[in-house]
């Protein structure tokens, strides 16, 4: 079972999350908070697996206390909660290590869903990650990072928000092969994990956010 904290400085908010996923059995809610100072305190506190978070509220935001959470809890993950769709907003998300970013107004079963997938590993966000030319973004990915058509394919999925499942399907191969394809993306990119090989692909300008 995983312990998690909720923060919204909107009773309402937590409530709705509340009655969400008091519905499953894998999640069990250790504390709420109503601005960046409590949630700080109660997650040195309680110490939870996952923290889901208003993006904007009184005090230091998750983004900004992001950073530190994550030294001092590795392996916690933070799913931002949020009804701000800018751009600038989900660049600093994935910059400070978020692991998902969703929209208040999204349906509770994919809310659970991407719960699920982001303590099973996966960084998800919902605001859609676009490229911006299919043909001349490809060849700037190859160039740069010697991709071969097919890891050129898994990427492309991949800054389209896709899972490791969903990818398999899409291409008609194996989920194995996609974590090899995934493994030998972030080695040639130098990066860790997924979102930061798509933070620095939007660095290098190959991808923006749509919207």
């Amino acid at each position: 079972m995983y312990k998690i904290v909720l923060a919204d400085d909107h009773q309402i908010i937590i409530d709705g999350l509340k009655m969400i996923l008091s519905l499953q059995q894998q999640f069990n809610i250790v504390g709420e908070a109503s601005n960046g100072m409590e949630l700080l305190e109660m997650v040195k506190e309680q110490k939870p697996d996952l923290i889901v978070s208003d993006l904007k509220m009184p005090g230091p935001s998750i983004i900004q206390s992001a950073a530190e959470l994550k030294e001092r809890f590795p392996d916690m993950k933070i799913v931002v909660l949020t009804a701000f769709d800018e751009s600038e907003d989900i660049y600093q998300a994935l910059d400070a290590g978020i692991d998902g970013y969703l929209m208040k107004d999204t349906v509770p079963e994919q809310i659970i869903n991407t719960l699920n997938m982001v303590m099973m590993g996966y960084s998800l966000f919902q605001p859609k990650l676009d490229r911006k030319s299919t043909e001349t973004t490809k060849k700037e990915i190859a160039e740069d990072f010697s991709f071969t058509d097919r890891e050129n394919e898994v990427f492309t999925l991949i800054v389209e928000n896709y899972s490791n499942t969903e990818i398999a399907e899409k291409l008609f191969i194996s989920e194995a092969t996609v974590k090899t394809h995934v493994s030998s993306i972030l080695r040639k990119t130098g990066q860790p994990n997924r979102s930061q090989a798509v933070l620095y692909a939007l660095k290098k300008g190959f991808v923006t956010i749509d919207g």
